[in-house]
């Protein structure tokens, strides 16, 4: 009996759709990289090496331009103000007015003493003529009434003493009330900017009613928080931004941290974070502002003789004999070769010997940048 032959038709059938299906499925994963391939972010290593900002780096810190010198303004709490002519944030020059007492009943005073020591002279005008009354009395009295008048002249003689007395203290006591008048408008002791003005009828009022930051001796006043105030230290190099235009920069060390007093507390949530002080003393306070809001940071810059630090994070096979970073040439991610200095291990940062410049762009190597990526340049404050 002939054996049949085997149709290998649907096997043939079946082999083609596995196939198309897996072409197809290649094609999909290629489409689908393609349309969700992005653009690789880069910064200029200038940004980098001077802002922790958006490189991880480090922290930045909110801060605010003061003055190294505050002057207390204090408040005779006798009288009452009658006028204060500035607000926080004025800037005063010395000898400007600040505030005024309400100097109507001083006015009385003085008048009413002005009055007694009139009665007063008065009064010792009488005095010294009663005394040489009872002098006189005293030579035509007989012996035995001598001694009365001796006794009655004497009397008369401290009353004359106490009311010269009296004089000198009323006169004392105007002087002063004059004085007083002669102070009423209270003017600047030196040239800067108000940064408080105190509530002199609160319960923990001192008599400081306003707190003048003295102009030209800046330095920086940084928040930090508690979580991580052990990233900063004292002495250590600091950069400072202006808010609003990238090119100014300046540069200083930290000369305080103030652990002992913090800024800001939440006593409602006990377990929230605090925040403290620290200060940022300047190389040179050129084009700052007292006052002016700025951003605080880690000197992650040049070195000594002008050599790029970079962080070595960003650098690709660093312990190769080609080591390199993921730079922007002509729009899209290329190598970038370099030569590696030393490693700076307290800032984790490779000296770069050769190979970069401040102008260069460049990205952070993680697993989605690819070589001929399109870029997208971030600015510094793009977070």
């Amino acid at each position: 009996m002939a054996r049949r032959k085997k149709n290998k038709k649907p096997i043939i059938i079946a082999v083609c759709v596995v196939a198309f299906l897996i072409v197809a499925l290649i094609v999909g994963l290629v489409l689908t990289n393609d349309k969700n391939t992005g653009k690789a972010s880069v910064q200029s290593v200038a940004q980098i090496t001077s802002s922790g900002v958006s490189t991880g780096a480090s922290n930045v810190y909110a801060g605010v331009v003061e003055s190294q010198k505050s002057v207390n303004v204090n408040a005779n709490t006798a009288y009452k103000i009658a006028e204060t002519y500035v607000k926080v944030g004025s800037n005063v020059k010395a000898g400007d007015k600040l505030f005024s007492y309400d100097m109507s009943e001083n006015a009385m005073s003085a008048r009413q003493a002005q009055l007694d020591i009139e009665k007063l002279r008065n009064n010792a005008a009488a005095l010294q003529e009663e005394l040489y009354q009872l002098m006189e009395e005293r030579e035509e009295a007989s012996s035995s009434e001598k001694s009365t008048y001796s006794v009655q002249i004497l009397q008369k003689q401290n009353e004359i003493k106490q009311n010269s007395y009296d004089i000198e203290s009323k006169q004392l006591e105007l002087s002063k009330l004059q004085d007083e008048a002669s102070e009423a408008t209270v003017s600047a002791p030196i040239s800067g900017v108000v940064k408080e003005i105190k509530d002199l009828d609160s319960e923990s009022a001192t008599n400081t009613y306003i707190v003048i930051m003295a102009t030209g001796d800046y330095r920086i006043q940084g928040v930090i928080n508690e979580q991580n105030i052990d990233e900063i230290k004292l002495g250590q190099k600091m950069l400072i931004h202006s808010r609003t235009d990238e090119s100014k920069v300046w540069r200083g060390r930290i000369s305080e941290i103030d652990k002992d007093n913090p800024i800001y507390k939440n006593e409602n949530n006990p377990t929230a974070s605090t925040n403290y002080a620290f200060y940022v003393t300047l190389d040179s306070v050129t084009d700052l502002m007292l006052g002016e809001h700025i951003y605080i940071e880690k000197d992650l810059g040049l070195t000594k003789d002008g050599k790029i630090q970079l962080p070595s994070y960003y650098i690709v096979d660093a312990q190769t004999k080609k080591p390199y970073v993921m730079a922007e040439k002509d729009g899209k991610i290329a190598k970038q070769y370099v030569v590696l200095g030393e490693l700076n291990k307290d800032t984790n940062c490779y000296v770069i010997a050769e190979g970069l410049t401040l102008n260069d762009n460049i990205a952070y190597p993680d697993a989605t940048v690819k070589i001929g990526m399109e870029v997208i340049k971030e600015s510094k404050n793009d977070n």
